[in-house]
Order: structure tokens, then sequence, then C-alpha cells
């Protein structure tokens, strides 16, 4: 009888290299960090938050529904929303501090190209609102009304330096968190994303417009500020700086117009 001359016993070598398995299956392995706010299933204490922030701002915001008899009779305007923005921002942070902070993520690879795209989305953002309103009014476009009432602010109140950093950081925030962590990243686990997000950019631009000729204004920054969002998985810190670079570019503007208009 004849033996097989192959070897029976497991030999390792180095033309056969041991092979041990993946300590993860390769369909739960990952290689990026998704954002706080990717779409998972909020918890019951997710949507507690959520109420107690969104319903508020939502009736003061989209309905306009400021009580007058909460509001001091001494109080301006700029005072008003000083004060009303205030509350949201604590809120905002209080509740959502998590989200903004591991966001960040998003940032960890290629920050300084991920921050210059920003600047040049803000350049297209203003070449079409430019080009929009010079198609519609001619070479002297007027002033949208909100736009107005914030240059109002800035130019003539005592408290313009704190107003100007709401309008340049606080709004941005606590916008972000309602517009698009709230209508996009929550509820796009109950409908499909591009529904809610148009549902979110039609109501941003709603939300700033005093009259239906505002939507040229505001619309643009609108649809970009929802692209950012979702293009950046959902990342609300990335879309909050872009929605405060543009603010603080118009604050600087306003305040270096201001500067300039005695000495011309």
């Amino acid at each position: 009888m004849t033996t097989d001359p192959r070897p029976t016993e497991i030999s390792l070598s180095p033309q056969t290299p041991a092979k041990f398995p993946d300590p993860l299956p390769a369909d739960t392995a990952t290689t990026d960090t998704a954002p706080a706010s990717s779409p998972t299933r909020p918890t019951r204490a997710d949507w507690g938050r959520i109420a107690i922030f969104g319903i508020p701002y939502a009736a003061l915001f989209l309905l306009g529904a400021i009580p007058a008899s909460i509001i001091p009779q001494s109080w301006d305007l700029t005072t008003t929303n000083i004060a009303i923005d205030s509350v949201f921002l604590v809120m905002a942070l209080a509740f959502f501090w998590r989200e903004y902070a591991s966001d960040f993520s998003y940032l960890h690879t290629y920050p300084l190209l991920k921050i210059a795209v920003l600047f040049g989305l803000w350049f297209v953002v203003a070449v079409i609102q430019l080009v929009s309103r010079l198609a519609i009014y001619g070479i002297n476009p007027p002033v949208a009304e909100n736009q107005q009432l914030v240059i109002d602010a800035l130019t003539s109140s005592r408290l313009a330096l704190l107003f100007a950093f709401f309008v340049a950081v606080g709004a941005p925030l606590v916008e972000e968190i309602f517009y698009r962590h709230i209508l996009i990243g929550t509820l796009s686990t109950y409908a499909p994303t591009w529904v809610v997000a148009s549902i979110s950019a039609l109501l941003f631009a709603y939300m700033h417009c005093h009259q239906w000729q505002d939507m040229i204004a505001y619309l643009p920054i609108s649809i970009v500020l929802t692209l950012v969002y979702v293009f950046s998985r959902k990342s609300v810190t990335y879309s909050w700086m872009f929605h405060a670079l543009n603010n603080s570019i118009m604050v600087g503007l306003i305040f270096l117009t201001q500067d300039m208009l005695p000495h011309t």
C-alpha cells in the first residue's frame, strides 16, 4: 500500500502565510464616522428636546405669534429681538450642543479645502442674488425689508454690537438646528430627504420674507444652505459655518459702509 506524499498536517511557511478571520464582518466595518445628526430614529427624550425648542420657535418665527403683553412697552425692536434670540440660543446650546460638538468630525479630513469651499459657495450665492435682482429690478434694486431692518439696527441702535453678534453667530446657530437638524436630519427618518429638504428650504426663505419679492434675496442662500447640510453627511456644524460666514460678511459690509459714508 502506498501513502499520499502530500503532508496532511497544517504547516506555515513564507509561501503560504496564515490567514486569520477579519475582526469585523465586511458589512459592519466602517472607515469614517458619520456625524451625530445622521438619520437615526429619535428617542422619546429627543422628541422632548425638539418639542420644547421647536414648537415655540415655529410659533414665534413662522407664525409670528408674539404676545404683545410679554414685551415691555419701553423696549424697541432691536432689544426685543435680542431678548428673544437669547432665549432660543440658550435652548439650542443646552439641548443640541452634542450635535454641534460631534459634527466637527466632518472637518477632520481636508479641513482647509472644506473651509475654502464655503467661501466659494458664498461668492456663487452673492453673484446669483445680484444677477437675479438686477434682472428683475434693474440697476437700482430695492433692499429686502428684513435686510433693511438689520441695517437700521446695526447703524442706529445702542445695542448694535450685541445685535451684530446675534446676526452673525447666534441666529445662524439657532436656525440651523431648526431648519436643518430637525426638519431634515430628524424628519428624513420618516420621509425622503429631498422632500423634507425642499420644505426646509422654502420655510427658511419664507421666514425671512416680509413680501414675496424678498424671496429673490433669500431663496438662493436657503437652497445652498440645504445642499451644504445634505452633502456634508448632515453636519449641522458645517452648515452653521456657512450660515455664519454669510451673515458675518453682511454685517462687516454694513459697518464698513457706515464708516465710509461720512467721508464720501
